[in-house]
């Protein structure tokens, strides 16, 4: 099998900020609604912000109109900056990868449901702001995951074929974008356990565990 093209997800893929993005949520609702939304948060991971403020207003019946999802992508964003800040590092083992990508001469991108300067702040702090041709966010697609069009999009930046394209994900909704645009899927268990991720088609716990040259031969 021959491929031509890696994406990763950004949170819980390259970066351990998917604590920090998640817990930024539990921040701002506890400071605006007194709202303790717990530490639970698998219903949004994966999701955009709007589809995760509207997540939140469904189940705490809070008002969601343009303002005030406005407001909280503000909010987050700027508390999300302040907690985060100094704190984040590459998931273990993902600079190996990285490297043997570009070894392998594959073109490598970054595709995130995060905003383009959350996604740059998080490369930056982790030092990976140099690494990838291409860095796709929510904001470059309508639909978002688990609709597969932000990886079609990045595939269609990179000139890569479906077929000829490896996406590592975290996610339940990633992963399903990922299957939906036809590539070969790996599912990484950084955040959810191994068993939520059984629609990949490699299922790793950990970098140690991916050898892109024999992933290759194969």
């Amino acid at each position: 099998m021959r491929f031509e093209g890696l994406i990763f997800d950004c949170d819980g893929v390259l970066v351990d900020s998917e604590p920090f993005s998640c817990g930024t949520w539990n921040v701002i609702l506890k400071d605006l609604y007194n709202i303790d939304i717990g530490t639970n948060y698998n219903a949004i991971l994966g999701k955009n912000l709007r589809d995760a403020a509207e997540y939140y207003s469904k189940k705490y019946n809070l008002p969601f109109d343009d303002g005030t999802l406005s407001k909280l992508t503000q909010l987050k964003e700027d508390t999300y900056y302040r907690i985060a800040k100094g704190k984040l590092n590459p998931i273990p083992g993902v600079n190996r990868i990285i490297q043997d990508a570009k070894k392998l001469n594959l073109k490598i991108a970054v595709a995130s449901s995060g905003s383009i300067n959350k996604i740059h702040f998080n490369l930056s702090q982790a030092r990976l702001n140099n690494e990838f041709q291409n860095i796709l966010s929510a904001d470059d697609v309508k639909h978002a995951k688990p609709s597969p069009d932000i990886f079609l999009k990045a595939m269609s930046l990179m000139k890569v074929e479906p077929s000829k394209c490896i996406i590592i994900e975290d996610s339940v909704s990633g992963i399903r974008a990922a299957k939906s645009s036809g590539a070969f899927t790996i599912g990484l268990a950084s955040t959810f356990p191994v068993e939520n991720l059984y629609e990949a088609d490699l299922i790793i716990e950990n970098y140690n565990e991916l050898d892109l040259f024999l992933l290759l031969k194969s």
